[in-house]
């Protein structure tokens, strides 16, 4: 499974208006649910399961990028919701840089292996910084899938 497989132009924010960890979280899960028609419940839920993760460890990888995940079986298939931020957002990455580019992996427990896998593919999508500085000026949610494309 890579990006491609799961990247919907619904399902991607440019600009994110929070710039606090989480509130960047909860806006990211908000478009999931939003596009996906949750209850209110299903987004606590979701959102409850991404807090958790995080507490576990940051989930910012560094080179301006985090990727928030976690398992809810409230989502039927891996899910991803992209989201760009203007300012930088501290994520706690481990080079100590702030993060700008938001990748929120969904997944159900019985899909554990292309969770996995997504979160491989987010990685090595992003290895470029000429890539990344690119998706760090996307004007909108189309520039963004058109960039993953190219």
């Amino acid at each position: 499974m890579n990006v491609l497989d799961v990247l919907d132009r619904n399902l991607v924010k440019v600009p994110l208006m929070h710039t606090d960890k989480q509130g960047v979280i909860t806006e990211l899960v908000e478009v999931m649910a939003k596009a996906k028609g949750y209850s209110a419940k299903q987004f606590e839920d979701v959102l409850n399961a991404v807090l958790d993760r995080e507490s576990l460890g940051s989930t910012g990888i560094g080179n301006g990028i985090a990727i928030p995940h976690a398992k809810s079986d409230v989502v039927e298939h891996v899910s991803l919701v992209v989201g760009i931020s203007r300012l930088p957002v501290e994520f706690d990455a481990p080079d100590g840089q702030k993060s700008r580019i938001f990748f929120l992996v969904l997944a159900p427990s019985k899909e554990a292996s292309a969770h996995v896998e997504l979160l491989a593919s987010i990685a090595r999508s992003c290895t470029s910084q000429v890539f990344r500085r690119m998706l760090e000026q996307a004007r909108d949610s189309d520039e963004v899938v058109r960039l993953f494309m190219e």
